[in-house]
């Protein structure tokens, strides 16, 4: 469990060296930089870096238009993993030389252009024709209906619940008019109205009553008919033209390989300068500060010195106020752990790596909670397969570190606790006796016939987890030569909380030493009281503090019954595998293809039963560990290490 001694330094060489020094930097990965100036950006630098942005921005916009007309949907592991191009770097620089990039962006954002408006346009068509459709059958041409000197009109449609008692109440207002039905729908009445001019106010208001809604019809010489022929021509054109944008978008398909190089090349130009910016220079020198690990500083100097040897590493001290940033260096095994410890923060300058000590907990949790043989085989597999196959980053390489671990614990604990794919060893033929007896003798207990056990099993782990917590806090506080709140805070609460621990399992087995743990528990209480107060001022203040203190028991309480999720989650995996197989059984005897739909039923709710406990497992276990077990010694609160180097979305150096 071990944090790295880092070292700050600065790196002084020739500016004539600039350019080479950083890219050894960047190929070497052992230096994190750090600005010395006391202003980072100049304009010149500011306005190439936006220009950098900006051509990042219209290479990843050009890249989703070409991926959506190419139609390259992401499979579901590309999901998780984006797959990377291997590209010698000669390539790289070949492409950006070669390459015309502005033309292609131009061309492409043509296109994108002109097929943004054939849609626009192809909607407004597709509008229009719906207008028009219902008044298909009025025979007349679009322009001439508008009013006379002595008559007005009206052209709309009403809701068929309405049109009785709107042709009823017309009636009465003028005889002198005509109401033509155009069409008819389920819904609704399409009606040409036409009245004499001095009724037009209390014609509209009639109409308006009954919520008629006025058409919204061109002002055409055609005929509706004629009039719709026509937008459908116009779609058939716009169509064609689309067609003709799409091919041409697909033609150009043949780019995105050297999009995606130009983009994690104008990445990498923007990444040096965005370095360039820290770096202090003179007239013919420069200076770059950062951190490196201290074990690195030789393998640091060999690498720079294949580049030019005008060059020197001086050590350097902090500014004040300045930390290190955090690595962590942990055995092969250990390593994986270091992702919990990440997530949750690195350790701050006087705290130790957690990562080895809570190893051994959340392996046992996880494999816990998935609790099943061939479920924990199925995962680890998996997760070697991904280790193979993938060239995975750093987080998603100890990820499935951690998920092969925890499959293989998984595995130990089914064997131990008799599930098989939600079968238990009683469920065997008897046709493979030995092995049934053999898988029985060595199951030490079933989880769903015995769940009082594993609960107990389960909080006596979640009480063990929280005690060890206290006793690293407090070897904390005697590496930093606190002995009296290492005693005081710690030592009390580990003697409080253990002699509590010892009353209830002694009370519980009816043991004769149960009245020793009482004793124990009531003088811990008492040295509690007395000392938890000791920092405040008068008797009676220190008196009811150190009262007050002994409520943290609830705190410790809660804490340990949050244990019981191991038996939950365990129990859970195991009954929805059961139901699978029995649901599984019952569809057998369906005629035909009851082999067929078992097999089906089998595979995906296995699987999904995997997925989802998988899921559980992990964050459950990272939550005890982050909640319950770091809640007692550890605060995190460090800068992790992050060393210059190149960073490319698409695209891995060979």
């Amino acid at each position: 469990m071990s944090v790295v001694e880092m070292e700050k330094v600065n790196i002084v060489s020739l500016k004539s060296h600039k350019d080479a020094v950083l890219k050894c930097l960047k190929d070497c990965e052992l230096v994190e930089m750090q600005s010395i100036k006391e202003v980072e950006s100049e304009t010149i630098s500011a306005q190439e870096l936006g220009k950098y942005e900006f051509d990042l921005a219209e290479i990843k916009s050009a890249l989703s238009f070409l991926e959506e007309i190419m139609q390259k949907k992401k499979s579901f592991i590309e999901g998780f993993i984006p797959p990377k191009e291997e590209i010698s770097e000669d390539d790289l620089i070949n492409t950006a030389k070669t390459f015309n990039l502005s033309a292609a962006l131009d061309q492409i954002k043509g296109l994108e252009t002109r097929l943004s408006n054939l849609k626009n346009l192809e909607n407004e068509l597709h509008s229009e024709l719906a207008k028009l459709l219902p008044w298909k059958k009025l025979d007349t041409p679009l322009d001439t209906l508008t009013p006379t000197p002595h008559t007005n009109l009206a052209l709309g449609s009403i809701k068929n619940k309405h049109f009785a008692s709107l042709k009823a109440e017309l009636d009465k207002i003028s005889p002198a008019a005509i109401i033509d039905t155009i069409n008819t729908t389920k819904e609704s009445t399409y009606l040409l109205f036409v009245f004499l001019k001095e009724d037009s106010k209390l014609w509209l208001d009639t109409l308006s009553k009954w919520e008629f809604i006025p058409a919204d019809l061109p002002h055409s010489p055609k005929t509706p008919v004629a009039e719709i022929s026509h937008v459908h021509d116009l779609l058939a054109k716009t169509k064609l033209e689309t067609d003709e944008v799409l091919l041409e978008a697909k033609n150009l398909g043949q780019e995105l390989t050297k999009l995606k190089y130009m983009y994690d090349f104008i990445l990498d130009k923007k990444l040096t300068l965005e370095t360039q910016q820290k770096l202090t220079d003179t007239n013919y020198a420069f200076v770059i500060s950062g951190w490196i690990r201290k074990r690195d500083l030789d393998k640091l100097k060999n690498k720079l010195n294949q580049v030019t040897n005008e060059f020197d590493v001086l050590a350097v001290a902090p500014a004040k106020g300045e930390t290190a940033p955090v690595a962590l260096k942990n055995a092969k095994i250990f390593s994986p752990f270091e992702l919990i410890t990440m997530i949750y923060g690195a350790p701050n300058a006087k705290e130790f790596d957690p990562s080895v000590v809570l190893s051994f907990f959340f392996a046992l949790f996880f494999g816990i909670c998935l609790g099943d043989f061939f479920y924990g085989i199925i995962l680890s597999l998996v997760s070697i397969y991904f280790l193979k196959k993938y060239k995975l980053p750093k987080g998603g390489q100890e990820l499935f570190e951690l998920l092969l671990l925890g499959g293989i614990v998984a595995s130990v604990v089914g064997i131990l606790t008799g599930s098989y794919l939600g079968f238990t060893p009683a469920d065997l033929p008897s046709a493979v006796l030995p092995i049934k007896n053999f898988l029985t003798s060595i199951q030490i207990i079933d989880p769903i016939k015995n769940p009082l056990t594993m609960l107990v099993f389960s909080l006596a782990l979640g009480v063990i987890q929280i005690l060890f917590g206290i006793i690293l806090q407090m070897i904390e506080r005697i590496r930093a030569k606190q002995y009296i709140s290492a005693i005081l805070d710690d030592g009390l609460w580990l003697f409080f909380l253990s002699s509590l621990v010892y009353l209830i399992v002694a009370s519980a087995l009816s043991l004769t030493s149960a009245g020793v743990a009482t004793y124990m528990s009531i003088g811990g209480a008492a040295a509690l009281v007395l000392t938890q107060g000791r920092h405040k001022k008068g008797i009676i203040q220190k008196f009811l503090s150190g009262l007050l203190s002994l409520y943290k028991v609830s705190g410790y309480m809660g804490d340990t019954l949050s244990y019981s999720r191991l038996l939950a989650l365990g129990m859970s995996s195991t009954i929805i595998a059961s139901v699978i197989n029995i649901l599984g059984g019952m569809v057998r005897t369906v005629p035909v293809l009851g082999i067929v739909l078992m097999i089906v039923i089998l595979i995906v709710g296995h699987f999904f039963n995997i997925l989802i406990a998988t899921l559980s497992a992990f964050v459950h276990s990272t939550r005890l560990q982050m909640v319950e077990f770091f809640s007692k010694f550890y605060e995190g609160g460090g800068k992790e290490f992050r060393p210059f180097k190149r960073e490319a979305e698409y695209t891995r150096l060979k």
